[in-house]
């Protein structure tokens, strides 16, 4: 979804491809993607429970961006100001991203 909303010619297929690909897309952000990682993957298993043990359908897959979203935001008083200030705008990205995913 961020790759198709900045642009983005390709999608990885795996973790390598994936820190290669935040480097070129997302460049000066190194610092935080692993955070930004750890977020979605937690996000993806979390709804994945949902929908197995609680019966819940996933709605949207912006869903995740969203619970992603959250975790992070909650995530970024774990960091100084600086790191903070950091993370709420990739947070602003991802949201902005869905919202406008949700709109196409």
């Amino acid at each position: 979804m961020v790759g198709l909303y900045i642009g983005a010619t390709n999608i990885t297929n795996n973790l390598s491809q994936a820190k290669i690909w935040f480097v070129h897309w997302l460049p000066g952000g190194e610092q935080i993607y692993t955070f930004c990682m750890a977020a979605i993957c937690w996000a993806i298993w979390k709804k994945r429970n949902e929908a197995c043990f609680d019966n819940k359908q996933l709605r949207n897959p912006t869903d995740i961006v969203s619970y992603a979203c959250a975790l992070m935001t909650l995530w970024a008083g774990l960091y100084g100001a600086e790191m903070q200030g950091k993370i709420l705008d990739g947070v602003k990205l991802l949201l902005s991203c869905a919202s406008r995913m949700m709109t196409n």
